[in-house]
């Protein structure tokens, strides 16, 4: 038992997932703690137009990534013991792809913010806020991108290191700029703070990469398997980003940006409860990815990585269940029933972590097409039972509903996650 104790504390797999641990609580901590600050000082409904703008950068950012986030991971993780001489390259396109796409959205949305504030946001005065974070997008991308080629380095000290600096600037940024002005304040020190982000993770993807190149590779056979690989986890982050930004578009259109205030206030906890599993995500890509072939290794690792994201989420969401009323006395009250949004959204948050283990179980082996199927199923089920309930009820409680709608969802996501892969990748066999 000592034994046994001492190897998973010095694994090289808990080493990792410790790293990333500290990252995420410094990071996600004080981000948290910005938020409710920020709330405070906009309001419910200022709250809920930062919200919709931060639900459109995402979106936008998302799809000019193009899936190399997770592409990276895989690619760099196979490639770094054996095939070294394909890194630089690797490198080389993954970033030329995501400064291109991500250069496009940025002008696009630079050029288009009126268009976008009058005919889509309804809110005419938004286009300056749209203006200022179109740079945004821009320096997300890479920074995505950059994320991923660390994580296959297992560079996870490092990025807990970036993300701790990160995540003070972010605090001081964000509570400095939105006290003396407001809703610009709040959108000028996201962009600062994710230039920051790129040029430290820029540093370090730079120390690692090898000096020279492979010049003998077919160089448009390797783009294309990029490409290939990429495509899908590209269209999974599209369904993503288009339906997150439909729910809160259909709030707006079904009720108001009070109501998205407080479903953005709710979803800011949850995100804070899956961005350890989200880190985690990488880690677990890169450990299964390298186990190659060695099936016992692979399933050993989604073991222990689907009891770590159970650990990492259940108690917080009970603290949360809990201090639900206290948290709501900190935004204000102009926030009056978060705690009920609170509690039914951070639910959810139980099953999309133990079902990110398996996502990246299924790209580790290559089935990138079939989890695609699945995560659409997901988020059309979210919109559909989401836009039915609010039907029968005319627009009332809608960020309540929603946060019903996600955690339902949530619980079919896994299932249908944990029966696909035991019964198309998991070999029983070796379980027994």
């Amino acid at each position: 038992m000592i034994f046994s104790k001492n190897k998973i504390l010095t694994s090289k797999l808990s080493q990792d997932s410790f790293w990333a641990l500290i990252g995420s609580v410094s990071s996600r901590g004080l981000g948290l703690l910005a938020a409710i600050i920020v709330a405070r000082l906009l309001g419910k409904d200022i709250y809920g137009e930062f919200g919709m703008i931060k639900s459109t950068l995402i979106s936008v950012a998302i799809f000019s990534t193009f899936g190399l986030g997770y592409t990276a991971t895989k690619f760099v993780a196979q490639f770094k013991n054996n095939e070294k001489e394909k890194l630089k390259l690797f490198y080389n396109y993954s970033m030329k792809i995501t400064l291109l796409i991500g250069g496009v959205m940025s002008i696009v949305l630079f050029l288009f913010s009126n268009e976008i504030a009058i005919s889509v946001l309804e809110s005419a005065h938004l286009s300056s806020a749209l203006k200022i974070v179109a740079f945004w997008v821009l320096f997300n991308s890479l920074s995505t991108t950059q994320i991923g080629i660390l994580a296959g380095f297992g560079e996870f000290k490092s990025m807990a290191k970036i993300n701790t600096v990160t995540g003070i600037t972010t605090f001081i940024l964000s509570v400095v700029l939105t006290y003396f002005y407001l809703l610009d304040g709040a959108l000028f020190a996201l962009v600062l703070s994710q230039v920051l982000n790129w040029y430290l993770n820029f540093r370090v993807v730079n120390k690692n990469l090898p000096s020279t190149q492979y010049e003998n590779l077919d160089r448009n056979k390797f783009l294309n398997e990029i490409l290939h690989f990429s495509f899908p986890i590209a269209l999974q982050e599209a369904t993503y980003a288009i339906t997150s930004w439909l729910n809160y578009y259909l709030i707006i259109k079904l009720s108001n940006y009070g109501e998205l205030g407080l479903y953005s206030a709710a979803n800011q906890w949850l995100g804070v409860l899956l961005f350890l599993p989200g880190i985690l995500r990488n880690v677990i890509l890169s450990h299964m990815t390298e186990s190659g072939n060695d099936e016992v290794k692979h399933n050993n690792i989604l073991r222990k990585m689907l009891k770590i994201n159970l650990l990492s989420t259940l108690l917080p969401v009970f603290i949360i269940f809990l201090l639900s009323g206290f948290i709501t006395e900190i935004y204000g009250d102009t926030f009056l029933g978060l705690g009920k949004v609170l509690k039914v959204t951070v639910l959810s948050a139980v099953f999309l972590s133990l079902s990110n283990v398996y996502s990246q179980a299924f790209m580790s082996k290559g089935h990138n097409w079939p989890m695609f199927w699945i995560k659409l199923v997901y988020r059309l089920g979210i919109l559909i039972i989401f836009y039915m309930i609010m039907f029968l009820k005319d627009g009332e409680e809608s960020a309540f509903v929603l946060g019903v709608s996600m955690s339902a969802m949530s619980i079919v996501f896994f299932l249908i996650c944990n029966i696909y892969y035991k019964r198309r990748i998991l070999n029983t066999n070796l379980l027994k």
